[in-house]
């Protein structure tokens, strides 16, 4: 009975390294500097910004096989406890004009009720206009979603861009309002073959354009953050992927889900 524990104890203590680890299967973007700090969330890793309380990039796997799952939203938005430094409090974004931006979808999580829950931690938040998070924001994780389960399994990173020197925060905490939010997708097929794709969305409250508008390289987003992609494909490969522009699936009209404030 003791051995069958101690074995349980050991898979227990290590399952959230071997979920961090098929997050970031493909390479860790970089989470380096005195304000940040990395993370792992079991259903996504994220590198915190301790100075503008937001994370700087949000990491995971998705499967077609984790879309369309039992789990109902929650919108139960709260303070992440296990942040070694600060972070930001539901309150920052109340009666702030800003909505709370899931840099990792809610609707990417639906496989467990403790998945769907850990979507809403505010490590995984940025202010966003409600115009763009409800509207083609909202449009393009709907056509990731559509890629993933095209191709099978995706790797996603999700991140906030700040423009300007001068950075806009809301609340007690400060909280930055980025200028600008980003997504990289690798999408590989059961053949092994692979497709990159990129976004880089204005932070506004009317985004009118379509999606593939706003679609560009990994290189691109790689300039504009200073973040390293998917560095463990082999150099070839990983160079031809991320200067090629794929053009995102068409996905159509999105309701926007009760409480998406």
């Amino acid at each position: 009975m003791v051995r069958i524990l101690s074995k349980f104890i050991v898979l227990v203590l290590t399952l959230p390294a071997l979920c961090a680890q098929e997050n970031l299967k493909f390479g860790n973007p970089g989470c380096t500097g005195p304000d940040l700090e990395e993370a792992n969330r079991r259903v996504f890793e994220l590198c915190h910004n301790s100075d503008l309380r937001v994370p700087m990039w949000v990491g995971y796997e998705l499967k077609r096989a984790d879309l369309n799952g039992p789990a109902d939203r929650t919108d139960n938005f709260r303070q992440d406890p296990d942040l070694a430094k600060p972070g930001s409090k539901d309150s920052d974004y109340l009666r702030s004009g800003y909505s709370r931006g899931h840099m990792a979808p809610a609707e990417d999580f639906s496989r467990s009720a403790e998945a769907m829950r850990t979507s809403f931690l505010l490590s995984n938040i940025v202010p966003q206009f409600q115009g763009v998070n409800g509207g083609r924001w909202a449009q393009l994780e709907l056509a990731v979603r559509k890629i993933t389960l095209e191709a099978g399994t995706a790797y996603i990173f999700t991140g906030p861009i700040f423009a300007k020197q001068t950075v806009e925060t809301i609340g007690d905490d400060e909280v930055g309002i980025p200028t600008h939010t980003f997504k990289v997708v690798l999408a590989i097929k059961s053949d092994g073959s692979k497709k990159m794709y990129a976004a880089i969305m204005p932070n506004a409250e009317k985004v009118t354009k379509p999606v593939n508008s706003f679609a560009t390289t990994v290189r691109t987003v790689e300039r504009r953050t200073g973040l390293d992609f998917f560095s463990l494909l082999p150099d070839a490969e990983e160079k031809m992927l991320e200067s090629k522009k794929e053009l995102f699936p068409e996905s159509g009209k999105k309701k926007q889900p009760k409480g998406h404030n």
